[in-house]
């Protein structure tokens, strides 16, 4: 048999072998295998918390515009002076613009409101016709309704007010249900027979509740009709702005200039990037730090595979030399011990992914059983935004850590295994 027949091939299953076996722990290299068993362990924790972390920011920031884009408008149409012309041809225009989905005009009203029973609770008032309000599902969808019913919305009762629609946060503060009265007040100054008075206040009956799952919309909105709102706050015949939905809002670029030229002049026109601008670039930045440390941990954890390497190196001399002298090449012994580091880096990246994989896909029962637990709430609304936690498993984020932890696997693998690859037998074997 000649020297090309009985080499062992490249990674073959003697190389194989050889890398299995020294994974497994030894009375002389005990020391060894616990070194393994904590670089497994960091990897495998390590991976799953930058999983778990970048599902929960991406679905954080998915969800977030989703509410943001469908309780909002995505381009904005403001007046530079005086007043957007509340028309029919204006809207009609807009909305013949390609792409536009339909044009809202919105009168927008800060307030104070307070019921019968005491609650009382600041409201930003959105006037919206309620046509234009049927318009928007994250608001009067059936997902949204908690109470009641749009169908009486704008309508007047003897006794009772006009028909209006509560956020569920304003109306647990207020202490109402679909059907009750509440008491609106503003900044208006108005004319009494006893002098002037500094506010104004009506009173307007609860035809609506509805949930959005934002905290902070869910705690502050208020939507009645447009000509009520005008009414109400003394600007009859005037808009705040004219909110525009268009197709695909992520591509907003591509409206704008159609938008601008039917909007006209004297008018300032912008964008939903524009309005949320500081928030998602301080999500963006968020996410991206995380990455960086969480990726700096796993790299941590795979410095673990180089110490173990050395030690294995210098616990396996005698085996090495003993190699050498039958014939194993230098090469051969290199990828053996990049077999071990890989190894190690390779099952632990997967069994983080597959652990942070179940914790992103089963969060939500998580986080309720630990805030039962703990008696705490880990995920508060008032700070988040969010009424539960968000998680996305993105392919994409978890093929690139995939791809992050067997390269510093095997980059640090790769001095330890060269270093046996050139280790002397003769000198080797004279200690042994």
């Amino acid at each position: 048999m000649s020297d090309t027949q009985a080499r062992p091939k490249p990674f073959g299953l003697f190389e194989r072998m050889l890398a299995l076996r020294y994974l497994r722990a030894t009375r002389k290299g005990a020391g060894v295998s616990l070194i393994t068993l904590i670089a497994f362990f960091g990897i495998m924790l390590s991976v799953a918390t930058l999983i778990v972390v970048m599902s929960v920011m991406q679905g954080f920031r998915v969800t977030l515009l989703d509410q943001l884009l469908g309780v909002n408008g995505h381009v904005f149409i403001q007046p530079a002076g005086g007043t957007l012309p509340d028309s029919d041809d204006y809207l009609a225009n807009l909305e013949g613009v390609d792409g536009v989905e339909f044009a809202v005009p919105v009168l927008k009203v800060e307030a104070f409101s307070v019921s019968n029973g005491g609650g009382q609770a600041p409201v930003y008032i959105q006037g919206m016709a309620r046509e234009d309000l049927l318009k928007i599902e994250e608001v009067s969808g059936i997902d949204a309704l908690r109470q009641g019913t749009f169908d009486g919305y704008g309508e007047s009762e003897e006794g009772t007010g006009v028909g209006i629609a509560l956020a569920s946060g304003v109306a647990a503060k207020l202490g109402v249900s679909a059907g009750e009265a509440v008491t609106l007040i503003t900044a208006r100054s108005r004319a009494t027979p006893f002098g002037t008075l500094p506010t104004s206040q009506k009173a307007y009956r609860v035809d609506a509740i509805f949930q959005i799952g934002n905290y902070e919309y869910d705690n502050l909105l208020v939507y009645m009709p447009l000509s009520e709102a005008q009414i109400f706050s003394g600007k009859r015949g005037q808009i705040t702005e004219v909110e525009m939905r268009v197709e695909r809002p992520l591509e907003i670029d591509t409206y704008l200039p159609q938008i601008e030229a039917a909007a006209g002049q004297q008018v300032f026109v912008f964008d939903w990037r524009n309005r949320f601008r500081s928030f998602f670039n301080a999500l963006e930045v968020e996410r991206g730090l995380m990455r960086i440390i969480l990726s700096m941990i796993i790299g941590i954890a795979t410095l673990l595979i180089f110490s173990g390497l050395v030690m294995l190196v210098k616990d396996k001399t005698g085996d090495i030399a003993v190699l050498r002298t039958v014939g194993a090449t230098s090469g051969g012994v290199m990828r053996i011990f990049l077999m071990v580091g890989a190894l190690i880096g390779v099952t632990g990246a997967f069994m983080g992914v597959i652990l942070g994989s179940a914790i992103s896909i089963y969060l939500a029962p998580i986080e309720k059983f630990l805030c039962r637990e703990f008696d705490t709430c880990l995920f508060p609304p008032e700070v988040y935004y969010l009424d539960k936690v968000p998680a996305i498993f993105e392919p994409g984020e978890v093929a690139t850590v995939l791809v992050f932890t067997l390269a510093m696997s095997l980059i640090f693998s790769a001095y330890p295994a060269w270093r046996a690859s050139r280790l002397d037998p003769v000198e080797a074997l004279r200690y042994e």
